[in-house]
């Protein structure tokens, strides 16, 4: 074979060989960009979900610090403020959704529905308003320690305590529907939150 031959597949080989690595690179680069794009997308729009959770639950306590609780016995229909704290909740809800992992939803989640169960808290709207105030502050906590960064903190005691105090009350509730029997009072537990 001709030496020029030779070397022109030499030359030939050579430049596929480096077409084909420049293609793999850029192929390689804009997949690796990709990931990090829609990981940036992720984390943006969780950021975003977490803000708009946060300000849903400050309109909430500004919502609560600012009702003077009824001094009648709560109706079956809820009050005004009743069903503003109802939409905030919604919201907040909604956007934990959005949230990539579930990370922060897993620990909200029970607080969230403690806080949409208020009415098991007692007999008037002051605790209506203390216990949804109480949850609406947990939940707080937890949002701002996920935006820092920092290590999401475990319910507060008082959190645990009244899921304990609303479960002993619907434990109660239908013990004694299932004994046709009246339903416990609950002026005795007038003060636990």
């Amino acid at each position: 074979m001709n030496a020029d031959v030779v070397t022109a597949f030499v030359g030939l080989g050579g430049a596929l060989v480096g077409a084909g690595a420049s293609i793999g690179a850029a192929w390689l680069t804009q997949r690796h960009q990709a990931k990090q794009a829609a990981a940036t997308r992720l984390r943006d729009l969780g950021q975003v979900a977490i803000d708009t959770a946060l300000s849903e639950l400050i309109k909430l306590n500004d919502l609560l610090d600012s009702t003077t609780p009824p001094t009648d016995t709560p109706a079956i229909e809820p009050e005004s403020w009743e069903k503003q704290a109802k939409v905030h909740l919604r919201n907040v809800e909604l956007a934990l959704l959005r949230v990539p992992g579930r990370v922060v939803y897993a620990r909200v989640l029970p607080t969230l529905e403690l806080a949409k169960e208020y009415r098991w808290a007692g007999p008037r709207h002051f605790h209506y308003i203390q216990m949804m105030r109480l949850m609406a502050g947990d939940m707080i906590t937890a949002l701002s320690a996920y935006t820092r960064g920092d290590t999401i903190p475990a319910p507060d005691r008082t959190v645990v305590e009244t899921r304990a105090l609303v479960d002993r009350r619907k434990a109660a509730r239908v013990a004694a529907f299932l004994m046709e029997e009246p339903a416990p009072d609950d002026e005795e537990e007038d003060t636990a939150l």
